[in-house]
């Protein structure tokens, strides 16, 4: 009898208590066309692209197999998912591009004249831009972070982010409280 009080305490905190957003929000879709890799109990690890992602089954179009050979996966029985991001390194080229040219600038000197007079190396052209030293770093930086900046624009970064799949969930509730979340497909 003592567990009759107990329970009706449950029951009454949950009807008053709010639910959780976190248990109420799907976990996050991939659109199709997605470069995902998935481990899979059956399976096991599979990089593919995604074609559908339904609420109990994931298509994948795997790497290496036949264009029009897809896999159907149940949604319980993978275990994790990756998803493969890009973005372009201009800031990273920008970056390189202002280092290299400001070096330039600073190592410049009319000194690497060859035999015929002629200022060849680098270093040497380098000092034709301007005898100053401050307007050769500032031309010379700006060439060079507008050369990173084009260059950096055309390499891409690839990295795999985590996608979260969330099958059951505990965790704070918003105003207060623990709230505790399951999903069950069927």
């Amino acid at each position: 009898m003592r567990s009759l009080p107990a329970f009706a305490c449950c029951l009454v905190a949950l009807a008053v208590s709010r639910p959780a957003l976190c248990a109420q929000a799907p976990p996050p879709r991939l659109e199709p066309g997605a470069r995902v890799r998935l481990e899979v109990s059956s399976l096991g690890r599979i990089t593919g692209t995604l074609v559908a992602w339904e609420p109990d089954t994931l298509v994948v179009r795997e790497d290496g197999q036949a264009e029009g050979l897809r896999l159907i996966i149940l949604a319980d029985s993978v275990s994790r998912i990756d998803v493969r991001r890009e973005r372009r390194m201009t800031l990273e080229g920008a970056g390189v591009g202002l280092l290299v040219g400001t070096l330039l600038a600073v190592t410049a000197s009319p000194d690497e004249v060859d035999e015929n007079g002629d200022c060849t190396p680098l270093a040497c052209l380098a000092y034709k831009v301007s005898p100053k030293l401050d307007t050769r770093i500032a031309v010379l930086g700006l060439v060079g972070a507008l050369a990173g900046v084009i260059v950096g624009s055309e390499t891409k970064t690839h990295t795999w982010s985590r996608v979260p799949l969330e099958r059951l969930d505990v965790g704070p509730a918003p105003g207060g409280g623990l709230a505790f979340g399951v999903r069950i497909s069927f």
